[in-house]
């Protein structure tokens, strides 16, 4: 049997940039440290649920590893929150999560996202 872990889990009231990104009262939801294709189904769902909720203001500053799988599916929530004007935020984004978007070449899509 899989063990399924949580790929966003909501954060306490942050500090710095977290806070201006709250000013609205949202829930700041924590991206999980590692996010690759063992975690990617994980991620959809949670995104899915996030987006269902019209909640997604995401904390990236824990971001250890991410590859392709990971990006799409951000990429793709953000898509969706766009098509369904809905609010998507990255916040904090690690120094591994933009490298990542760089490598991919996805900086670009990803800019009106990221505080």
């Amino acid at each position: 049997m899989r063990a399924y872990t949580t790929a966003v889990t909501s954060d306490q009231p942050l500090r710095g940039s977290s806070a201006a990104a709250r000013e609205s009262g949202e829930t700041v939801h924590k991206l999980a440290a590692v996010i690759d294709l063992t975690h990617a189904n994980d991620l959809r769902h949670s995104m899915v649920a996030l987006l269902a909720d019209r909640s997604l203001l995401l904390d990236a500053s824990a971001v250890q590893r991410m590859s392709t799988p990971g990006v799409q599916i951000l990429l793709a929530a953000g898509r969706a929150a766009d098509l369904a004007n809905c609010p998507f935020q990255i916040i904090d984004a690690s120094e591994v999560f933009l490298t990542a978007l760089s490598d991919l070449g996805l900086q670009g899509e990803f800019k009106k996202w990221i505080v």
